[in-house]
């Protein structure tokens, strides 16, 4: 199974729309279709505006060979959400805190995923909100 990371790549080496909506298509996951809808629905609005400036990318870390993914990392995003209880009463600094915690704990360019979605921009080429709301008419309003 790809990583999103590789995804994203292959998505990028695409020379055509068809051949980008065949990478998608034939990558087609709940964490794919989660991190889209994270990322480019408007309803989706996350506490996250900065990278915290105590965050170190590490340079030790094999890919594959992390004690968690990014999909793990997903379920737990909410504590992000604008609006999510739990999300409203953590401070900024514990906020940072779990941020942190979670992009060290997964491969350094899943962490940019992650980074991504909070940023609303996952800085793939030609992945934006229009294709997205055509390879996914009801994902996206």
């Amino acid at each position: 199974m790809k990583t999103m990371y590789e995804i994203f790549d292959e998505f990028e080496n695409a020379k055509s729309k068809k051949e980008r909506m065949q990478v998608i298509g034939d990558n087609l996951s709940q964490t794919l279709v989660d991190i889209l809808r994270f990322t480019y629905h408007p309803d989706f609005k996350w506490k996250i505006k900065e990278i915290p400036e105590n965050y170190k990318v590490p340079t030790d870390v094999l890919p594959g060979i992390t004690h968690d993914s990014l999909n793990a990392q997903l379920r737990r995003i909410y504590i992000f959400l604008e609006g999510n209880h739990t999300a409203e009463t953590l401070s900024e600094k514990r906020r940072n805190e779990l941020l942190i915690q979670m992009l060290e704990s997964i491969e350094p360019r899943e962490a940019e995923v992650l980074l991504g979605i909070f940023q609303k921009d996952l800085g793939v080429k030609g992945l934006d909100y229009k294709f997205v709301k055509e390879a996914f008419p009801d994902l996206l309003p």
